[in-house]
């Protein structure tokens, strides 16, 4: 039973050049299609679901023109607010949103804000992110609370990270052809499974979903007995 899966959403600009379409095409497919999976993820009953959106890379080294179109997409989920309501979705982000516009980091807490007490699947993206400065980052906070190192566990260390109040990850895919986990959840997945599916993230529908999901029902998760 997977409680928290994550994906990397990978080749949206590779779909729309295959299909002769300008590169927003490619993020516009990628933004539906979040709505498409969110729906199949709340249906199958995982709880969680991440959603790997934008990263520190993406945000700074992009052509203005495409990052301001991405940022349009981002803001754009407030129109959803009221579906999320009605489907109990409760809307979470990761990482460091303070490097976005004032505007679209009002958006996403409002967000928050508004869906905070829903009870059902949590929607979390996961946005300009860099695991190394997450890395950084939670190194600071535990030198600032004055901790004695030889009381800090990984467990202790976990409550400095910006994944500190969701449960550990269950199931990772990436989609596209790139076989490699890009730092992605990396303090998370310590058991974590990976599927890697050469369909680019447009592509990925229900039943390349439910395929994932087998794949890790019938893996033997023995976490390290």
């Amino acid at each position: 039973m997977i409680n928290h899966l994550a994906i990397i959403m990978d080749w949206n600009r590779r779909w729309a050049k295959s299909k002769f379409l300008p590169t927003f095409a490619g993020h516009k497919a990628w933004a539906d299609n979040v709505v498409k999976i969110t729906e199949y993820a709340d249906k199958m009953g995982i709880n969680f679901l991440t959603l790997w959106a934008l990263s520190t890379d993406n945000l700074k080294k992009r052509d203005e023109k495409e990052v301001a179109n991405i940022l349009k997409l981002i803001n754009s989920i407030e129109k959803y607010l009221d579906k999320m309501q009605v489907d109990n979705l409760k809307f979470e982000t990761i990482w460091d949103i303070s490097q976005l516009p004032i505007e679209s980091q009002e958006v996403l807490n409002k967000v928050k804000q508004k869906t905070s007490k829903n009870t059902w699947i949590t929607l979390i993206l996961a946005l300009i992110y860099w695991w190394q400065d997450e890395i950084v980052r939670a190194t600071k906070k535990i030198i600032t609370s004055w901790i004695n190192p030889e009381e800090l566990t990984k467990k202790e260390f976990r409550k400095y990270t910006d994944t500190w109040k969701f449960p550990v990850v269950d199931l990772i895919i990436r989609t596209g052809w790139d076989i490699r986990h890009s730092w992605f959840m990396l303090f998370d997945s310590e058991y974590s499974e990976y599927c890697f599916t050469e369909k680019k993230w447009p592509e990925f529908n229900e039943e390349e979903l439910i395929k994932s999901i087998d794949k890790f029902n019938f893996s033997k998760r023995n976490f390290w007995k």
